[in-house]
């Protein structure tokens, strides 16, 4: 992909999403090219300061003039330079994040399968890196290449005033050469920053999935063969780094060794071939372009070669960005519209048999489904709710047939409560009222109430206030389940459900909350073993390993 359409492309997403950005870029950009114009005048001044030196008349007042002009464009240009560091540090800051938030902000509109195709390590450093890229793209080819081709213009402008035509087009040839130089080995280094960008991929999926399973290492007594087996693959990373390293420095050492030879060249032409026609100014003038155009080389080198790097790491952040989703469907439905209706309903993952001709129609009151672990109910949850697409049958809610893209209609209609909730940082109210807009104090103190918390108002306040953290260490896996049953109910949608809801309740507890469900929830899904909860309100769909069944 061209690297200038990558480039566009977030930038169109920086401007859209953050206002001032075109303004603040033209602005900042102004400041250092100015800057750079100012830093080639430098040599200039140097030159008619050594030469006031030299001259009899008005010895005195052109050397304070010149020295003066000098330490002033100095000074303005060191002035200009902490401007624009100050506003282009906060401006870029700007950018990573407003980049940050668009990815993960696609990402989230991501369809349930692809979500859980990610690896998150593998996401978190793609995103991390690619919302810095485009920043370092911006500062290279438009606040570092481009002041510095206006300050080679300006060098061999002025060396051709002094020096002759002949002089500045080898000026010229030799910019020339060594650009193209430092562009071949930005160009070739494309690889290595893939691989190091892999290496680092990979360091951050095996940190994430290590630190996601810290409790059962515990449980399993297995710290020494995790230490063991870290061992081996951080040896592994490093060896991965080195040899990039190696082939990178190879590169990098040849450029500056090119550099090296222009800047001997151009030195030793200056002092033999034109030196009995120079002035001291002259040589001084020649020496200070010469010497500032071999930093200015070597930073364009460098440059170069971090700009391949962040052009791999933009593409990187593209991919999320520019990933072809469907939209939500937002259908008309009348209020005596049917729920969830299936039809010879089956699914099929990696030629196994999940689902297989289930008929039903999910009435009001409580929808009994039921199976041995494994038998496919978590999959028919998730087909319900526009999660699972590749089933044969048909399947609507509210008439409409059921696809990923009316999995976000559906679920603002439908409140979830999984077997394994996810709670958020921050206090009890906060997690209660994850995914509900407004709840007033008394809903949620009845629900507080229901789920057995709290019975005193007192004790109720204290309660809601309590931070409990994204970690949630010390909540039981009985409170987490109560938790997302609040918030199941705080969302007061008309359909709600709950997977397996009592399996980490105590029978009285479990009782008194499916008990009010059943009264106030029009209708009722719930997946569960439970035998008492089947007798009471019969069985809707049975699964079982071999081939599931509709009742």
């Amino acid at each position: 992909m061209n690297w200038s359409y990558q480039y566009i492309t977030i930038f169109k997403i920086v401007s859209n999403n953050y206002r001032q950005f075109t303004i603040s870029f033209v602005g900042v950009s102004i400041i250092f090219l100015l800057c750079s114009a100012l830093n080639s005048l430098l040599p200039v001044l140097l030159r008619n300061t050594a030469n006031s030196i030299q001259e009899a008349n008005n010895l005195q007042t052109q050397f304070l003039f010149f020295a003066a002009s000098y330490s002033a464009i100095w000074t303005l240009s060191q002035v200009l330079s902490n401007i624009r560091g100050i506003f282009s540090a906060w401006m870029l800051a700007k950018c990573d994040t407003t980049i940050y938030e668009a990815i993960i902000n696609k990402v989230f509109r991501y369809p349930y399968k692809k979500q859980q195709n990610l690896d998150p390590g593998y996401v978190v450093s793609d995103i991390s890196r690619s919302a810095r890229s485009f920043s370092m793209v911006t500062v290279g080819v438009f606040w570092t290449i481009t002041p510095i081709a206006v300050e080679i213009i300006i060098a061999i402008s002025v060396l051709y005033s002094i020096m002759g035509l002949t002089y500045a087009l080898l000026f010229l040839l030799a910019s020339l050469v060594l650009i193209c130089i430092s562009t071949y080995v930005a160009k070739s280094s494309s690889n290595i920053h893939r691989e190091l960008f892999e290496a680092d991929d990979n360091l951050s999926s095996y940190t994430v999935e290590r630190l996601g399973r810290t409790y059962d290492i515990k449980l399993n007594n297995t710290q020494h063969k995790e230490c063991h087996a870290g061992k081996v693959f951080f040896d592994g990373y490093v060896k991965t780094i080195r040899k990039a390293n190696l082939h990178m420095g190879i590169r990098v050492g040849t450029q500056g060794l090119a550099i090296g030879v222009v800047l001997a060249f151009f030195v030793i032409l200056s002092g033999t071939h034109y030196g009995s026609k120079l002035t001291t100014g002259d040589f001084v003038m020649i020496i200070g372009y010469i010497t500032m155009f071999t930093m200015q080389l070597h930073l364009m080198a460098g440059t170069l070669i971090n700009l391949q790097a962040n052009i791999v790491s933009l593409n990187d952040g593209i991919k999320y960005i520019e990933e072809k989703i469907n939209l939500p469907q937002k259908p008309n439905t009348s209020q005596t519209a049917q729920g969830f209706v299936l039809s010879n309903l089956s699914l099929s993952k990696d030629n196994n048999t999940i689902l297989s001709n289930i008929t039903h129609e999910f009435r009001p009151g409580v929808n009994i489904i039921s199976g041995a672990s494994g038998a496919g109910k978590t999959t028919l949850i998730n087909t319900l709710l526009g999660f699972e697409e590749s089933y044969t049958g048909t399947a609507y809610y509210k008439g409409h047939l059921i696809n990923e893209s009316m999995s976000e209609f559906i679920l603002s209609e439908v409140s979830v409560a999984p077997q394994k909730p996810i709670l958020i940082g921050g206090t009890f109210k906060d997690n209660l009222l994850y995914g509900t807009e407004n709840a007033c104090s008394q809903k949620i103190r009845q629900v507080v109430e229901l789920l057995g918390f709290s019975r005193k108002d007192s004790d109720t306040d204290a309660l809601l206030d309590t931070v409990i953290g994204a970690t949630n260490s010390e909540l039981s896996g009985g409170e987490k389940q109560r938790i997302a049953i609040g918030r199941a109910i705080l969302r007061d949608k008309p359909t709600v459900i709950l997977d397996e809801p009592t399996s980490a309740l105590d029978k009285e507890t479990a009782h008194t909350i499916i008990e009010w469900l059943a009264v106030n929830i029009p209708c009722l899904i719930i997946v569960t073993h439970d035998e008492n909860l089947k007798k009471k309100y019969g069985v809707a769909i049975e699964l079982n390993d071999i081939r599931p069944q509709a009742t």
